[in-house]
């Protein structure tokens, strides 16, 4: 099968479809003017048969004949034009005839006769007579107790001449008509498609030279147009992608190299030479402190793909109260050693309903919260608020920490993203915890933000919707 490009499936479809439209409007025009001329004929007939039968009427005691004028002695009578007449008994007698019939009689069959006995006026065509074909109108007469039957019959051969002729007529229009269509529509749809085919062009030139150049705009605001605007939005979004995933990449790997850098440095000048059994112990440990950087790096990292993938929209949202979720991250992270004595302090209305998934939001206040107990100084507070603002829940984590500074907020919900406070010192971390947690947060309709905290140090606010 023969593959066709749209611009020749639309011509071809074009035409196919006119086509049809200009072939059934012919044959309808065909079979209109038909009916036509043989119905002006057929009313010829019987108004000639009518006229020879008031005539007669006009004298019932004289016997039937046909009333026509003898040569010379009046104007041609066009209605008789080429009319034969005849008049028979119903017994199929011929009582009179015109005189173009000369010898020749009209047929006059035993079933049309029974059926003129009964009445009924007959039409019809016969090819039995003569060379040509005969259109016949049989009509009853009744003399007084005579009955007869008024015959009139005319050649056919000038109705199918016309109706040959119109056949022929709109068969020719109909072919003119569809060749202007098909050259005005391969006209149409080269310059209709045009644009398309530009821009498949283009396209393909950006394809191999990158994502940074759009497509040139045709102007207007029709549908190409808004078909290149679209496009263009298309290939924005997508090479905001690759950057980010680019920038990832970049980012990840470098992060999974340090370490694994680390740790084969390592084990390579353990290995040098023969060592005490403590010297082995601090090289496993450091190895361990390596690989548990290694397994938090490879668990954030399976996170966030998870979250690019969209895996967090599918969960179901439901109505939750705020208070428990807060109060389980805060009893499970506000003890034992890793509180490094920093309070938490929970403040919280019971009554806050909203509409998350919990897992999700436990998820968010857990991340947020270790940040601040982790950058709080021994013995400082992490304080835990929520309340409801501008027809939102708001949860806010402050901590007493070195806080952020101002150039280093933007960046700070970036990935792989560390401030100069975790650069500083020696706190664990790979810098995805707060990218993973405005992903999340977005993706349940709430936002994230970074705030100055009262004293000193840092307030994130998560908003989140309420439940309805």
């Amino acid at each position: 099968m023969i593959a066709l490009n749209l611009k020749a499936r639309v011509f071809l479809l074009h035409v196919i479809a006119v086509g049809l439209i200009l072939a059934a409007a012919a044959v309808g025009a065909n079979w209109a003017f038909s009916r036509m001329v043989l119905g002006q004929f057929d009313q010829s007939l019987l108004e000639l048969a009518q006229t020879e039968a008031a005539a007669a009427l006009a004298s019932p005691s004289q016997p039937p004949r046909v009333h026509e004028m003898a040569p010379g002695a009046a104007p041609p009578s066009f209605p008789r034009l080429d009319k034969l007449i005849q008049i028979v008994d119903l017994d199929g007698h011929v009582v009179a005839r015109s005189t173009n019939l000369g010898a020749a009689r009209l047929p006059a069959p035993a079933g049309l006769l029974a059926r003129l006995r009964q009445g009924e006026p007959v039409l019809e065509t016969r090819l039995d007579f003569g060379d040509e074909p005969l259109r016949l109108l049989s009509m009853p007469l009744q003399l007084g107790p005579a009955a007869y039957a008024i015959q009139v019959g005319g050649s056919l051969d000038d109705v199918d001449a016309a109706t040959r002729w119109a056949r022929w007529l709109f068969a020719s229009m109909a072919l003119a008509i569809l060749g202007a269509v098909a050259l005005t529509g391969a006209m149409l749809a080269r310059a209709i498609l045009r644009p398309i085919d530009q821009i498949v062009l283009r396209a393909r030139v950006l394809g191999a030279s990158g994502l940074a150049e759009r497509l040139p705009h045709p102007g207007g605001r029709d549908e190409i147009g808004r078909l290149v605007e679209t496009l263009n939005e298309m290939l924005a979004r997508v090479e905001h992608v690759f950057e980010a995933q680019r920038r990832f990449t970049a980012d990840a790997s470098h992060e999974l190299r340090s370490p694994l850098s680390r740790l084969r440095a390592e084990l390579e000048v353990t290995l040098r030479r023969p060592r005490e059994r403590p010297e082995y112990e601090e090289a496993l440990r450091s190895c361990l402190a390596e690989v548990a950087r290694l397994s938090r790096l490879t668990e954030a990292l399976l996170t966030l793909a998870r979250l690019d993938a969209g895996e967090s929209r599918e969960t179901p949202r439901e109505d939750v109260a705020l208070a428990p979720i807060l109060g389980e991250a805060a009893a499970r992270l506000g003890g034992g050693d890793r509180a490094r004595d920093v309070s938490v302090v929970l403040e919280v209305p019971g009554d806050i309903r909203v509409d998350v998934a919990p897992a999700a939001v436990s998820l968010v206040i857990s991340n947020v919260l270790d940040n601040a107990i982790k950058f709080s100084p021994p013995g400082g507070k992490v304080t835990i608020e929520a309340f409801v603002e501008a027809g939102a829940a708001v949860v806010a984590v402050s901590d007493t920490g070195p806080g952020v500074p101002e150039e280093e907020r933007p960046r700070l919900f970036e990935r792989f993203y560390r401030g100069s406070a975790a650069r500083a010192t020696d706190v664990p971390g790979v810098g995805l915890g707060l990218a993973i947690c405005r992903l999340v947060v977005e993706s349940q309709g709430g936002s994230i933000a970074l705030l100055s905290a009262p004293g000193g140090g840092a307030s994130i606010r998560i908003r989140l919707p309420l439940a309805t």
